[in-house]
């Protein structure tokens, strides 16, 4: 009898070890439910994005294609790489954010972006090959006209308007090295010509301050008073809008996914293939952007 009681015991046993076993092996693939790859590897700067996927950290790089185009088509540090233009992700809009609430300023912003409409907005598009890509016109609604917070009068009384980026060019970056760098590019330079507007136009002296940021962190940021705007190639989505006071549509953009060329011929493939194909593929993305949007899985983004 004891024997009987004990064999059905280790049967039991057996039976809650597999089910355990297979339960836990089910969690493991519920945990791996992004949109395609099998593993996100998220990084601080969509630049990192690139590099991790040269140093071979990753077999696929998502980011911004105006950045995308700079590298590929401008450096030769990039040469062995290449979009894969048959993988149709999303196209954007870019837009500059204040925090929730800071209307005012975001009014003198869109003010002068639509101000400069054929003169400073078209002249640093060209310098950095973005024509194509603008989308503030003459006749573009500046939605905050009627504002009347204080936030435009705090930054003129402060004589600062502190503007948090990361590196992204051409957007944001370095031209030159170590003490004789000189930060450059299309937001750096459009956001000094809007100042500039500014102060002439309102008999101000507000000077621009530039900070590197977390991207992760930019609302946060924003929140507490450590920076006055993000400007810095942010896609507008209205989780964004709904937490942060962000500008008129400025420069139009697209997720692209980047891989060596070697790897071109396997990826390069419509949507649903492409998902197919990256099953064990290894993704890389900047934290907090919309590129690892197009990765996860709605419910986690």
């Amino acid at each position: 009898m004891k024997r009987t009681i004990t064999t059905i015991l280790s049967v039991m046993l057996i039976v809650a070890t597999l089910f355990t076993f297979v339960a836990c092996d089910g969690d493991k693939k519920d945990e791996n439910n992004n949109k395609f790859g099998k593993e996100l590897l998220g990084v601080t700067s969509q630049l990192d994005a690139l590099n991790g996927l040269k140093k071979g950290d990753a077999d696929i790089a998502v980011i911004d294609s105006v950045m995308a185009g700079y590298y590929m088509n401008s450096t030769e540090e990039f040469k062995d790489y290449q979009v894969l233009d048959k993988v149709a992700l999303a196209e954007e809009k870019y837009g500059i954010a204040a925090k929730k609430g800071n209307e005012a300023l975001m009014s003198k912003i869109n003010e002068a972006l639509i101000a400069l409409v054929d003169s400073d907005y078209k002249t640093v598009a060209a310098t950095y090959g973005l024509t194509t890509e603008l989308l503030v016109k003459a006749d573009t609604t500046n939605p905050y006209a009627n504002a009347t917070d204080k936030s435009w009068d705090d930054v003129a009384a402060a004589k600062k308007l502190i503007v948090g980026y990361t590196l992204f060019a051409p957007i944001a970056y370095n031209d030159g090295e170590g003490a004789d760098a000189k930060l450059v590019g299309f937001d750096i330079d459009l956001a000094k010509a809007v100042v500039k507007y500014l102060n002439t136009t309102y008999s101000t002296e507000v000077e621009i301050e530039f900070i590197v940021i977390d991207w992760n962190q930019k609302e946060a940021l924003l929140e507490n008073g450590s920076i006055d705007l993000v400007w810095n190639g942010m896609t507008i989505t209205p989780e964004r809008e709904a937490g942060m006071c962000v500008s008129v549509p400025y420069l139009a953009n697209k997720q692209v996914a980047i891989a060596s060329k070697t790897d071109a011929e396997k990826y390069n493939k419509a949507y649903d293939e492409f998902v197919t194909l990256t099953a064990d593929a290894v993704i890389i993305v900047e934290k907090g952007s919309a590129g690892e949007s197009q990765v996860l899985p709605d419910e986690e983004k």
